[in-house]
């Protein structure tokens, strides 16, 4: 019917993760770089499949990621760019 999920593998954790859990993969990605995922739950002892670590990373825990509000330059360009370009 379709892929399996990656994270139905016996000892593999799910749920929430802890903070020594992100602290373990940012230190791990600031040594060695992001890019090859598989490698990490192996190279850092972490229960996680390989995909978990890497939307962690990517929506959470990478630099950069900006949080909070619109601002107000940010709003009146969205608004200015769908007018011009419409749904798509």
């Amino acid at each position: 019917m379709g892929r399996p999920p990656c994270c139905d593998k016996a000892g593999v954790k799910k749920g929430p993760w802890t903070p020594e859990e992100d602290i373990l993969l940012v230190s791990y990605i600031q040594e060695h770089g992001p890019g090859n995922w598989k490698s990490v739950p192996t190279h850092t002892g972490l229960l996680r499949c390989s995909k978990s670590c890497r939307l962690r990373w990517t929506n959470y825990l990478r630099p950069g990621i900006k949080r909070g509000d619109f601002t107000d330059h940010e709003e009146k360009m969205i608004i200015h760019l769908q007018a011009l370009l419409g749904n798509r």
